[in-house]
């Protein structure tokens, strides 16, 4: 068996001739099996532009990995490299990029919870079809803070919303985008809404998003018309008044003003305080109120 550099990873590894393909051995782009690449398609790869080779290789690495990983033969052309550049498969979003991490967590753990760690991690970003590890590291940290992941180097958990969010994106089932309003500097409360009702809230078809502010604006610099433009995407907003800010009152009547569905909540410390004419679900913890939120929009379902 002979020996040679992946284009597409830069491996050096074992290959195989068969079929017409030569057969690369456990290289970065398959880490436990092997892709083709059919005969004839080495040196026009290889005769390519720099800047051609480093727009398209990490994409065509991504699209073997996860295909491979999916147990499916992959057989590359370079006649057809085209066909996977262009393919409706590949993300081109920081959020479609976040779900790749998430499925393939998911294939290879039996449930929430359960460690996985990727080998040679650094050398890993195809797992998302990123650029480089400062991408594939961007997406693990923004996906952490989402509270869909947990990190420790190379170790990865995934948390109940994550396991969720990956089984039914794997489905292809789609979710409803849903904003989540919570009082601002209410960090423990936020907490228990991403760890219990947020999962709760997929298994009822909805993809949550926490509005996080700061100061009169979000908390990534978009302005406030372009949060408010935002709105206009989702099919309902949760907003919690247990600390009413004029920015929930704001961001509450632009959705009902535009025929979007708002669900009031409130914990049971700040129900006498609540305004005339809003009847929100009253709530003492996080599992009380997904249960509660279960049965209302099951109920406008």
């Amino acid at each position: 068996m002979d020996q040679k550099r992946c284009l597409f990873c830069d491996s050096l590894v074992q290959v195989k001739h068969k079929g017409g393909s030569e057969w690369y051995m456990n290289c970065l782009c398959s880490p436990s099996a092997s892709y083709g690449l059919k005969d004839g398609s080495y040196e026009p790869f290889r005769q390519l532009s720099y800047g051609e080779k480093r727009s398209m290789f990490p994409i065509i690495s991504a699209y073997i990995r996860e295909k491979s990983d999916c147990e499916e033969t992959v057989i590359v052309s370079f006649d057809g490299k085209d066909e996977i550049l262009q393919s409706p498969l590949v993300p081109l979003t920081t959020e479609d990029k976040g779900l790749r991490l998430l499925r393939y967590l998911h294939r290879h753990a039996g449930g929430p919870g359960e460690p996985v760690v990727i080998n040679q991690f650094a050398q890993s970003f195809n797992l998302t079809y990123s650029m480089n590890l400062q991408e594939l590291v961007y997406i693990a940290e923004k996906l952490k803070e989402d509270g869909m992941i947990e990190r420790i180097g190379s170790t990865f958990r995934l948390t109940e919303k994550g396991w969720l969010e990956a089984e039914s994106s794997a489905s292809g089932k789609a979710l409803k985008p849903c904003f989540v309003l919570l009082p601002e500097r209410e960090e423990d409360m936020t907490r228990e809404w991403m760890n219990t009702v947020f999962p709760r809230l997929i298994q009822l078809g909805y993809s949550p998003k926490l509005v996080e502010r700061e100061e009169g604006r979000p908390s990534d610099g978009k302005s406030m018309q372009e949060a408010l433009q935002q709105v206009l995407t989702c099919k309902m907003l949760i907003a919690d008044i247990s600390a009413p800010e004029a920015e929930t009152w704001m961001y509450a009547g632009y959705a009902l003003g535009n025929e979007i569905p708002v669900t009031w909540t409130c914990s049971s410390a700040s129900a006498s305080d609540k305004p005339a004419g809003v009847r929100p679900i009253v709530w003492e913890d996080a599992e009380q109120l997904a249960g509660q939120l279960q049965v209302a929009i099951g109920r406008e379902s």
